[in-house]
Order: C-alpha cells, then sequence, then structure tokens
C-alpha cells in the first residue's frame, strides 16, 4: 500500500469521484469494489467486501448473516483511518465509504495539507467538524488541498456570521464539496450571495441550511445561483422565510435537477406560499411540519 502521505492512485481517483459525484448510484461503488479485488492487496479486497456487503444491505438484499459484524466494520474502519492518525478522532461507514469526525482544532496542524491529499483521505466521503468556528474554517477553506474534501457537515458552537460566512463561501478551493451541511452558522444574505456566485461550488449535489435564521433576502441570492445546477437537495428547514422567499425559489432557473427541497418548519411561510412551491416542484417540495 501507498504511504501514509502518498497521493492516491490515478485510477483510483476516477472510480471515487464517480461515487462522490452520483452518491445515491450503487453502481459506481461496486465496480470500484472489482477494481479492489484487482489489485492484489489485502486492505483493498476488505474494502471491496464491505463496500457490496454495505450496498446489498442498503438495497435491503442482503441476509443477516451477510452483515459485517460491528466489531468487524470497527477494526477495519481503524486500518482505514489509521494513517491519518489524530487528525481523524473516530468514524463510520456509509455504503462502504468512511465518514470521518476532525476536531476544529486540528486542522490548523501543519500535516493537514498532505493528509488531506493522501490515499487514505481520498476514500473519505463526508468529514464532520466539531468545535470549529469561524477561523478555523476560513483557515481550513484557504487551503488548496481543501479542493480534495468532497463533503462537510458543522454545527458550532457559536455562529459565524454573515461576513465569515461569505469569506468561506467565496473560497476557490471548494472544487471538491459535492455535500454542505450547515446548522446554526447563521450566514445571511452576504453569505448566500457568496455561495451562489461562486463557481468553485458547481459540483454541489447537496446543500443542508437547516436552522441558519434565513429569511427571504438570504433566499432570493440562493435563488440566483448560476453554478448550482448538479444540485438535487435542498434542505431549508427551520428558518424564516416567507413567501418572498417562495416566489424567488419558484421563479428561479438555478434547480432544474432538484430532487427534494424541504422548507418544512418555516413558520412565516402561508399557504399561498405553500400552494405556489407545490406548483413549481411537485412533490419535491416539503412544506408541511416535521412529524
Amino acid at each position: 500500500m501507498p504511504t501514509h502521505h502518498a497521493p492516491p492512485r490515478s485510477e483510483l481517483v476516477a472510480l471515487l469521484d464517480a461515487i462522490k459525484d452520483h452518491p445515491d448510484d450503487d453502481t459506481p461503488r461496486l465496480v470500484l469494489a472489482d477494481w479492489l479485488d484487482e489489485q492484489g492487496d489485502p486492505l483493498d479486497a476488505e474494502r471491496a467486501k464491505l463496500i457490496r456487503k454495505d450496498v446489498a444491505r442498503a438495497q435491503g438484499t442482503a441476509p443477516p448473516a451477510a452483515n459485517m459484524e460491528l466489531r468487524g466494520r470497527a477494526a477495519l474502519l481503524q486500518r482505514c483511518i489509521a494513517p491519518l492518525g489524530d487528525f481523524a478522532t473516530g468514524g463510520d461507514f456509509e455504503r462502504g465509504l468512511p465518514h470521518i469526525t476532525v476536531h476544529g482544532a486540528r486542522v490548523l496542524k501543519p500535516d493537514v495539507p498532505a493528509l488531506l491529499a493522501s490515499e487514505p483521505f481520498a476514500f473519505v466521503q463526508f468529514v464532520h467538524f466539531i468545535e470549529a468556528g469561524a477561523p478555523r474554517m476560513e483557515a481550513m477553506a484557504a487551503l488548496p488541498e481543501f479542493r480534495f474534501v468532497p463533503g462537510v457537515s458543522l454545527h458550532p458552537f457559536s455562529a459565524f456570521g454573515a461576513e465569515p460566512a461569505a469569506r468561506f463561501f467565496s473560497s476557490p478551493n471548494l472544487t471538491g464539496l459535492r455535500q454542505i451541511e450547515f446548522r446554526s452558522v447563521q450566514p445571511g444574505a452576504v453569505g448566500m450571495e457568496a455561495l451562489a456566485k461562486n463557481p468553485a461550488l458547481n459540483r454541489l449535489r447537496k446543500l443542508s441550511l437547516y436552522h441558519n435564521k434565513l429569511v427571504d433576502k438570504a433566499v432570493a441570492a440562493l435563488a440566483g445561483a448560476k453554478h448550482l445546477t448538479a444540485l438535487t437537495h435542498l434542505n431549508l428547514g427551520d428558518n424564516n422565510i416567507g413567501d418572498k422567499g417562495a416566489e424567488a425559489l419558484a421563479a428561479s432557473s438555478a434547480f432544474a435537477h432538484l430532487l427534494e427541497l424541504d422548507l418544512r418548519e418555516n413558520p412565516r411561510l402561508t399557504d399561498h406560499g405553500k400552494q405556489l412551491l407545490r406548483d413549481t416542484f411537485g412533490d419535491r417540495a416539503k412544506v408541511g411540519e416535521y412529524r
């Protein structure tokens, strides 16, 4: 296997990119499993076995005996992320690829760029940042190697605010992001405008901005996006969006491939706005209450 900081094998990058670009399609995962089996490496073979079992389980076709024991999964996860050292404080597999947890203080260490560019990190599908406020996330996004991060979630103890959020969303190093889950960041209209205008986010598939105190002006800024044409899931639940925001979303040409639009728990949204969204997006619009 490559050394801890060695870049990923070129064929592997292409196979993993196909998975990250189409996260809900299991075919690229199975293609990767076949390729890993052909490499003649024990860890590659273990990864391939897990991918097939996880895909079968997700599809409901795996018999109970085919599910890997929790102890075995944990041991494999440790072997897969061990080269990342204390950068990854934990994690799990989702349909065969690891999600990891990273402490915010760790992102400032000098070895982080090399870790992000390494093969062990290339397998990572999603990064959950904990205790990572605006300065740390801005520092992370300023790294050219941040382009290797395919998905991020963040629920900070205190809100970023508009200007720090705008600086994060304006980074040219967000080109690898296919998924963003930001809760309680409170980016405001300024942050949403930066997100909407950044062409580096043109691979983004899933965007969750649940519980961010977003108002109509912020949603209108997002609705004006020109580069979010790959977006399939948009969660704007539990905000302060009203009918003007619904009108902006309904009139937008930015979301042609949207499969789900979630605006539940927006108390300012009236029956008029809800109906407008249903008329535009059909069953893809979720505008009721969470149950």
